[in-house]
């Protein structure tokens, strides 16, 4: 046959393959390793061989660049840095399922109960390690940053800002946070009172004077007291060494003048409780102090006499003899005395044995006897010389 012979059967008989079906078995017909220019992300494949670079995975009959969120089958089916976890690409973002921190990429680098997390402050958690440094605590199941009111089960749960753990919350421990004891206060509100932090100063609430700083150890109805002169109290115990007397609801010195009830208000210096009641002062019923009755004085000056502590020595000041001491027994014109010879007298009472008369004519206890002064016979042991003035 001639070379024009076979042109013309080749161009008269029917082609040898239809042009029109040369890719309809595409799959059928490329072997692994042999590529299709023709195919992209979301169109059909066999082989990854079949998918393009920028949609490199064949994954169930569909070609796929891998980004996050891509069906899988391998972690080769993904793209660079993502992996492939039940069947889907994961970049390792929040929430993205892990078993390692490895799994998970820098905006959310912890592993925290098989989810990807951030590990800030409320993200969820079962370990510190899935905390962030900002938020380094893993505190009932979420990260905790430590900070003032952040949950916590002890005080390293809490930040330097809020240090101390009170009742499950992270505090500073100043004045007037909650507690539940001294251990939950900061050094500068050093007392749990009442279930708040207090320096217990003057006139801070408290149970006790454990709950009172060194400048006011006394807890006296219920507030911290220094217990100075002055200070309101109950008992003696609520008073300072310097006022330890609780008198009339003060603390006092129970010096001579200060304000009291009974006698046990006053201090040894001024033993007596005296006045008139509900005005009465401690005093030491010396000669002179103020007294209403002998009990008031001291026994350097036992008597009271016209409102005053006395020693009831001659010439001292009187209205009874019982005013006046043994030594000057006659109270006589207003003044203790002796009532001896030449005593001044209004009566023969104010006299004593001794001059047993007071003579009219000088008002002075005489003997009575012949040559003593007289007016009336009454003035002598037997008779007044009316012309002479002298007894007989």
């Amino acid at each position: 046959m001639s070379a024009c012979t076979l042109e013309e059967e080749s161009i008269e008989g029917e082609p040898l393959v239809e042009e029109s079906s040369a890719f309809e078995t595409l799959d059928d017909t490329l072997a692994p390793g042999e590529s299709s220019a023709q195919t992209h992300e979301g169109e059909t494949c066999t082989w990854d061989s079949h998918c393009p670079d920028d949609a490199p995975a064949c994954v169930s009959g569909l070609c796929y660049d891998g980004s996050d969120g891509d069906p899988c089958d391998y972690n080769q089916d993904c793209a660079p840095g993502n992996r492939c976890a039940d069947g889907v690409c994961l970049d390792g973002g929040e929430g993205d399922a892990c078993n390692y921190d490895s799994h998970c990429n820098a905006t959310a680098p912890y592993c925290a109960d098989g989810a990807c997390s951030p590990g800030d402050a409320g993200d969820a958690c079962l370990f510190n390690s899935d905390c962030s440094p900002g938020a380094p605590s893993c505190v009932n199941n979420e990260c905790s940053a430590g900070g003032s009111g952040s949950g916590c089960v002890n005080d390293l749960d809490c930040s330097p800002s809020a240090p101390y753990c009170a009742s499950g919350t992270c505090s500073p421990g100043a004045e007037g946070d909650s507690c539940a004891g001294d251990a939950d206060c900061s050094p500068g509100a050093p007392y749990c009172a009442f279930g708040q932090c207090s320096e217990g100063a003057v006139g801070d609430a408290c149970n006790g004077d454990a709950d009172c700083g060194v400048d006011a150890p006394l807890c006296s109805g219920g507030l911290c007291s220094a217990g100075a002169a002055g200070d309101s109290c109950n008992y003696d115990s609520d008073c300072s060494a310097d006022a330890p007397y609780c008198a009339v609801d003060e603390c006092s010195a129970g010096n001579a003048g200060d304000s009291c009830d009974v006698v046990n208000d006053c201090s040894p210096d001024a033993p007596l409780c005296v006045g008139d009641e509900g005005a009465e002062t401690c005093s030491a019923g010396a000669l002179g102090d103020a007294c209403g009755y002998d009990g008031d004085c001291s026994g350097d000056a036992p008597l009271c006499s016209q409102g005053a502590c006395s020693e009831g020595d001659l010439g001292d000041a009187c209205d009874y003899d019982s005013d006046c001491s043994a030594d000057a027994p006659l109270c006589s014109l207003g003044a203790c005395s002796a009532g001896n010879e030449g005593d001044a007298c209004d009566f023969d009472t104010d006299c004593s044995a001794a001059a047993p008369y007071c003579s009219d004519l000088t008002d002075q206890c005489t003997t009575g006897e012949a040559g003593a002064p007289c007016s009336l016979n009454a003035d002598c042991a037997n008779a007044c010389h009316p012309a002479l003035q002298q007894c007989i």
